[in-house]
């Protein structure tokens, strides 16, 4: 419970902007939203200064901090007063908002260093729901754009790292939701697609992973014009192999 009593708050960006309470979803206009949204962004208070240059390029400096003190008063009317912390020179979020987006980068620096055993079945869904979004999408602002692009890179490597993990499990089902996910966010990235291969023939659904070869070595040279590595027509291929041996065994 926040000082004032307004409630639980929690501010989603994966993938739209949304302000909750444990009450109700806080209606806040375009600019209160991106105002919330710089600040959950980053990593410390921001200087007034900062904040307003960010959210007002092209005006000047007295009439961008003007702005900035007209919008901070509205959004602390919108959510009475619960949400922001403001000082004389900086302003941040208050301590008790929950943000998916943080927890998304908590959950991302913990699954980097972790063995194969980090993440649990039982954490599998909070995983797939803060790492399946995009950040912010349909929102087109120069500011936002290198945040946008790093989440999106630290979403699929992480999505791919954990498909891996599950691979080590071989836990076909795990892998192929988190896979099928990073691929989905970069289609031509091609570790999700060999860890999906792989995973296939290991289960003994071979007709999937030629499939799923086949597509992505057509989308590969229809966007780029060029072919993937070797990597996966080898793992077809020691397939392929492996079960002549066996067939010749009998």
């Amino acid at each position: 419970m926040n000082p004032i009593g307004f409630g639980l708050v929690h501010i989603s960006l994966l993938p739209d902007f949304v302000c909750r309470t444990d009450q109700r979803v806080a209606d806040l206009s375009d600019i209160q939203q991106r105002l919330v949204a710089a600040l959950v962004l980053s990593d410390r208070p921001m200087r007034r200064g900062d904040l307003a240059a960010r959210l007002w390029p092209d005006v000047p400096p007295d009439r961008a901090a003007t702005r900035l003190r007209q919008t901070l008063w509205r959004l602390n009317q919108a959510t009475a007063g619960g949400l922001l912390h403001a000082s004389h020179t900086t302003v941040s979020l208050a301590d008790h908002v929950e943000v998916d987006y943080r927890a998304a980068a908590r959950l991302i620096s913990t699954v980097s260093g972790a063995g194969p055993q980090a993440v649990s079945d039982d954490q599998l869904p909070h995983a797939w729901s803060v790492l399946r979004h995009p950040l912010l999408y349909g929102w087109d602002h120069d500011w936002l754009a290198p945040f946008q692009e790093k989440w999106e890179l630290q979403r699929v490597q992480t999505l791919e790292h954990l498909a891996e993990k599950f691979l080590q499990r071989r836990q076909h089902s795990a892998v192929l939701e988190l896979a099928d996910a990073a691929a989905q966010a970069d289609p031509l990235r091609e570790g999700p697609r060999r860890i999906a291969v792989q995973s296939c023939l290991w289960v003994g659904e071979v007709a999937d992973a030629h499939r799923r070869y086949r597509r992505y070595r057509e989308l590969l040279f229809s966007e780029l014009g060029v072919a993937p590595s070797g990597a996966i027509p080898r793992l077809l291929r020691q397939d392929r192999e492996r079960q002549l041996a066996m067939t010749a065994e009998y």
